[in-house]
């Protein structure tokens, strides 16, 4: 029984139809790290032939399939090796989908210069400066309470943006809201998601996510540049914030850098995100109120 692959979209809604396919391919990718990854498996998930998959990708992404999966699982494992010390380096390798230790730590080191083992003893402060010009870290000048919360699993409606956060964020808001309005879902809880580190990713490769729960069986179609996806729920440590757009970037490192060292708990494998009141306007730069919620597991 061979698996009937939909046609290349035609017509006015053609590049946004490709767009929707090649966020669920990307998020599946996230999701599964570690499982088969390869191109007919992947187009299986697009619904498209594996010729034309690739040749999408590519357009799309403007990396290779094998590029992209690559580099996603060395970033992930990056933040892993960093965040979950008590993880050898060999069962992350096998976590991001690497057959062997020595293997991943070939690749590792191909990508970012150095050994898991150096990376993991302070040398991704090295890599942040080398790759970004990163300047030493800023100490975090206020320190906000984190609590710890069981999030429900939900499901949303989001509109993806890439580029530098400081500066795509607000855009993707922008953009978002009036359909938020229209779809009448302005009364509904909207969480910032975003899905790669920059102190590791390129800023140019991190994706947002702008997001809105949806209700339960809501049933609308989706269209135009928007896609929907499923959030874990799950154990959470919690931040509450409130100052500057671009202050947020201290309160995540207080939860990465001070609190979770000391925490007794590992980051969790799902994505971080943020919280803003129901109701609450679009937020402006200069005054934020949301909660950080970090995904953790004991």
């Amino acid at each position: 029984m061979t698996t009937r692959r939909t046609p290349p979209p035609h017509g006015p809604d053609a590049p946004e139809a490709h767009l929707r396919r090649m966020n669920r391919v990307l998020d599946h990718i996230d999701a599964h790290l570690a499982d088969d990854l390869r191109l007919e498996a992947l187009a299986e998930v697009a619904a498209f032939s594996p010729f034309h998959f690739h040749r999408v990708f590519r357009a799309w992404t403007g990396e290779t399939l094998l590029d992209f999966v690559r580099r996603r699982r060395l970033e992930a494992a990056g933040g892993r090796l960093r965040h979950a010390p008590r993880d050898s380096i060999t069962t992350i390798a096998f976590a991001v989908g690497f057959e062997s230790g020595e293997a991943f730590s070939r690749a590792f080191k191909q990508h970012f210069g150095m050994t898991p083992t150096a990376w993991r003893r302070g040398g991704q402060l090295l890599w942040e400066r080398r790759q970004r010009m990163v300047r030493t870290r800023q100490p975090v000048s206020q320190r906000y309470p984190v609590v710890l919360k069981q999030l429900p699993e939900c499901e949303v409606l989001y509109w993806r943006v890439q580029g530098r956060y400081d500066t795509m964020v607000s855009q993707a808001w922008a953009a978002f809201m009036p359909h938020i309005e229209a779809l009448g879902l302005a009364g509904q809880m909207r969480l910032g998601m975003g899905l790669d580190d920059p102190d590791i990713a390129p800023v140019s490769r991190c994706r947002f996510d702008a997001c809105v729960v949806l209700p339960p069986n809501w049933h609308e179609p989706v269209s135009g540049r928007m896609s929907r996806k499923r959030v874990a729920g799950g154990l959470h440590a919690c931040l509450a914030y409130e100052g500057t757009g671009p202050s947020m970037q201290h309160a995540w490192r207080q939860l990465l850098n001070d609190w979770l060292p000391t925490s007794g708990l590992m980051v969790g494998d799902v994505p971080f995100f943020e919280t803003y009141p129901v109701g609450q306007p679009l937020p402006p730069e200069d005054r934020v109120i949301c909660e950080l919620c970090m995904p953790v597991q004991r």
